[in-house]
C-alpha cells in the first residue's frame, strides 16, 4: 500500500502542478517558478487517471487486508497503513486534484482606475495559463512595475489588460515581465487601447465608457474600398462629391468606438442620403496596432451602398490635413464625422465642415474642440440631429 499512497499523492500534485506552483510563486515572489513545470499541462489528464487508479489500488489493498484479519489473528497494523490515514490521503489527493477549481479564491479583484489622465491600456494575448492562480501570478507581476496602475488577466480569455503610464514604464517591459513568469505574449495579439479608444469625455455613460463595444465586422472584404495612391485622388473624389451636402468620415478598422460610429453613419446619414441630398466619403486608416488593409476591407463592407466612396490611407495623411485645418496645432485626426457644404471645392487647402463631430479625448488631442466631442449614443443622436436639420 506504500508504494500506491505514494504515487497517488506524486500523481495528485503533479495534476495541478501548473496551478500550485504559480500560487507558490506569489508567496514566495519568484516569478519564474512556471516554467519549469508548464510543460506538465499537457500531461495533466493523464496525472489525473493515475491518481485514481493508485487510489483504488490502495483501498484496496487495505479492504482485502482488513478480510484477511477478520479474525484479529494477523498484528496490529500501524497507523499509516490504516484506513484513516488513507482516507486523509484521499482527501488531499482530491483537494490537489481540483486545484485549478478554487484557486480563484486566493485572488483580489482589481478595478482599472478612471482618473487617471495620462494612462494608457493594452490588451495583451497570453499563452500558458491554465487556472486563476495563473492570472494570480501575472497581475502579482506585472503590478510590482512602476507605473502600473492596474492589471485583469483571464485564462478563459487568454489575455491581460494592462493600464499603465507610458511615462514611468514602456510596453515592452510589460511583455518582458509576463513573458518571465513563463506564461508567453503573443505579439501578433497586442492591441493598444489608449484613452482615446475608450470614451473619457463626460457625455458617455460610466457603462459605455469603461470598455472598448464590441461591433461586429463582416467576413467578406468590399469592392467598393480603394487604396489611396495620391492624396489628390482623394482632393478629386472630394470636388466631385454631388448633392446638397458633403459628409466625410476619418474611421480606424479595428477601433470599437469607430466602427460604433460607422453604424452611427449607417443610422444617422446614410439613410437620409437620397432625402436629403447627402453624399458620404469614409476614409479607412491605420491608428490602432490592430489596424491593417485586410480588416479595412472587411469593415468597408458595413457599407453596402456603391454610392459611398470609400477609401483606405494608411498613414493617414488625410487626418493630418483635417487636423490642421481645425486647429493649427492638429495632428491625425480621426474618429471624426464632417459635414460641408454641397459646393464646398478642395483647391489649394482644405475647406473647414460647417459641421461635425469626434470622439477625440482631451487628454490626447489638445486640439480637438471638446465641444464637438459625442460618443457612442450621444454621437448617432447628433449626427441624426445635424442630419435632421438640413
Amino acid at each position: 500500500m506504500k508504494a500506491s499512497v505514494v504515487l497517488t499523492v506524486l500523481t495528485s500534485a503533479s495534476a495541478s502542478l501548473c496551478c500550485i506552483v504559480p500560487f507558490l510563486g506569489i508567496i514566495g515572489s519568484s516569478g519564474s517558478l512556471m516554467t519549469t513545470v508548464s510543460w506538465l499541462e499537457p500531461f495533466r489528464p493523464f496525472f489525473i487517471g493515475g491518481t485514481l487508479l493508485f487510489l483504488g489500488i490502495a483501498w484496496f489493498q487495505v479492504i482485502r487486508a482488513s478480510k484477511t484479519d477478520a479474525c484479529g489473528c494477523e498484528e496490529k497494523r500501524s497507523f499509516f497503513q490504516s484506513k484513516k490515514f488513507l482516507g486523509i490521503i484521499t482527501a488531499v489527493s482530491l483537494l490537489l486534484l481540483a486545484f485549478p477549481s478554487y484557486s480563484g479564491i486566493f485572488k483580489s479583484e482589481q478595478s482599472f482606475a478612471s482618473t487617471q489622465d495620462k494612462s494608457k491600456k493594452v490588451v495583451l494575448s497570453v499563452s500558458g495559463m491554465t487556472c486563476a492562480s495563473c492570472e494570480h501570478h501575472i497581475e502579482s507581476e506585472v503590478k510590482k512595475l512602476a507605473g502600473v496602475s492596474a492589471v485583469k488577466a483571464s485564462y478563459a480569455d487568454k489575455s491581460a489588460i494592462v493600464e499603465y503610464d507610458p511615462i514611468k514604464v514602456d510596453e515592452s517591459k510589460i511583455i518582458a515581465t509576463i513573458n518571465n513568469t513563463g506564461y508567453k505574449v503573443e505579439q501578433n495579439g497586442i492591441t493598444g487601447l489608449t484613452k482615446a479608444d475608450r470614451c473619457t469625455k463626460g457625455s458617455c455613460t460610466p457603462e459605455t465608457c469603461n470598455a472598448m463595444p464590441k461591433v461586429n465586422v463582416p467576413t467578406e472584404k468590399s469592392k467598393n474600398l480603394k487604396v489611396l495612391a495620391r492624396i489628390d485622388d482623394l482632393k478629386v473624389a472630394f470636388n466631385k462629391m454631388p448633392g446638397k451636402v458633403k459628409f466625410v468620415a476619418i474611421l480606424s478598422s479595428s477601433c470599437g468606438w469607430c466602427l460604433q460610429g460607422a453604424q452611427a453613419i449607417q443610422q444617422s446619414v446614410s439613410e437620409k442620403m437620397g432625402e436629403k441630398g447627402i453624399s458620404v466619403l469614409i476614409v479607412w486608416t491605420n491608428m490602432l496596432k490592430s489596424d491593417d488593409q485586410d480588416r479595412a476591407f472587411k469593415a468597408a463592407s458595413m457599407f453596402t451602398d456603391p454610392a459611398i466612396i470609400q477609401y483606405f490611407d494608411a498613414e493617414n495623411k488625410f487626418g493630418d490635413l483635417v487636423a490642421r485645418r481645425l486647429n493649427p496645432k492638429g495632428e491625425k485626426a480621426w474618429d471624426i464625422y464632417m459635414f460641408f457644404e454641397g459646393d464646398d471645392q478642395w483647391t489649394s487647402s482644405f475647406p473647414r465642415p460647417f459641421e461635425y463631430a469626434h470622439q477625440l479625448s482631451e487628454t490626447l488631442n489638445p486640439w480637438a474642440d471638446q465641444t464637438k466631442y459625442f460618443c457612442g449614443k450621444d454621437l448617432t443622436k447628433r449626427l441624426n440631429d445635424i442630419t435632421t436639420s438640413l
